[in-house]
């Protein structure tokens, strides 16, 4: 029914990428082209059917010699197959996309002994993959409709986060966008690594708020009085959905910064932004979990998908050992 081929290219061999992204079916800001580049990835695998028509791709983010896909959900929530056009009834999609996903099990199975990547939750059938033999982890991120009123929105937070923005307000908290990075520390927002040897990420940071500052594509929100600050949130964004990407808050100000930062960005981002949903990213931590549904987030199901050629066992024990973020 549908005949497709798979082509390994360059990020590079598509002009328009970034716009077919923006207009795709389950596309995300970290496969932007700029961002690719960033994280010195520009190798893709190319969808093509048989008239020759390119109908969506997967970036490679590979590790430092190329041998095999490393994609660390931590630095890179999503990074999956991207799908430009789908068919709109129910069974062709089903039919469509699993032609694409058994394709591409093949293909990186023969291309990789080892590899590791994300798929957006809005790819929830990921059969194809588990019948090659690739193993799917279960994951949960917690996202906010914004197509409900800023009011829905805020009755739906629980009592904690409703006084925690009273009590900011209270105290004369500014709302601030940062887009010169004036008051956002990069290395605040990573010290977490720290706790686990992990080397800082805090130059990419830095350089990653900036090209997407520059774009349209990201802001620096902050929580401040005068010049001190209170909190901070960084957050990316597509055509579709902004990402809770970077925060972090003075622990001597008892104020309640990242209640009123939420709230002051879901406001910003539906009103200004006319996004559709916010995306917590959310953590597998459960007191993090908890903290993301007080706000009335709802709870999308994804996967991380991982196999092994040679390390089946050591691929299981490790699947489950998360890293704080």
């Amino acid at each position: 029914m549908y005949n497709m081929k798979l082509i390994e290219d360059t990020i590079d061999s598509i002009p328009n990428i970034d716009e077919l992204i923006d207009k795709s079916y389950n596309g995300t800001c970290f496969a932007y082209s700029w961002f690719m580049k960033l994280k010195n990835a520009n190798k893709i695998i190319k969808f093509v059917n048989d008239k020759n028509i390119l109908v969506g791709f997967m970036p490679l983010f590979l590790n430092e010699d190329g041998t095999n896909i490393c994609q660390n959900t931590m630095y890179i929530p999503y990074g999956g197959p991207v799908f430009f056009n789908v068919p709109s009834t129910t069974r062709r999609r089903i039919k469509y996309i699993r032609i694409i996903e058994s394709l591409l099990a093949d293909y990186l199975k023969e291309k990789f002994t080892d590899f590791s990547f994300s798929i957006d939750e809005k790819i929830i059938d990921v059969m194809p993959f588990i019948r090659k033999d690739i193993i799917p982890e279960v994951r949960y991120t917690y996202k906010i409709d914004l197509g409900n009123t800023i009011d829905d929105i805020y009755n739906g937070f629980g009592h904690d986060r409703k006084k925690e923005i009273k009590k900011a307000i209270k105290g004369s908290l500014e709302f601030y966008l940062d887009s010169e990075m004036k008051y956002f520390s990069p290395e605040k927002c990573v010290e977490w690594e720290k706790k686990y040897n992990f080397p800082s990420s805090a130059k990419f940071v830095e350089k990653y708020i900036k090209k997407s500052i520059d774009v349209d594509r990201g802001m620096c929100f902050i929580a401040k009085k005068g010049d001190i600050i209170y909190g901070a949130v960084y957050m990316a964004w597509d055509s579709k959905t902004a990402y809770i990407l970077y925060s972090y808050f003075d622990s001597n100000y008892d104020v309640g910064a990242i209640s009123f930062l939420y709230y002051n960005i879901f406001k910003y981002l539906k009103e200004v932004k006319k996004l559709a949903y916010i995306d917590f990213e959310g953590s597998v931590y459960e007191t993090v979990e908890n903290y993301n549904i007080s706000f009335g987030a709802y709870q999308a199901r994804y996967y991380n998908l991982h196999y092994s050629k040679n390390n089946k066992n050591e691929l299981y024990s490790n699947m489950y050992k998360y890293y704080e973020k």
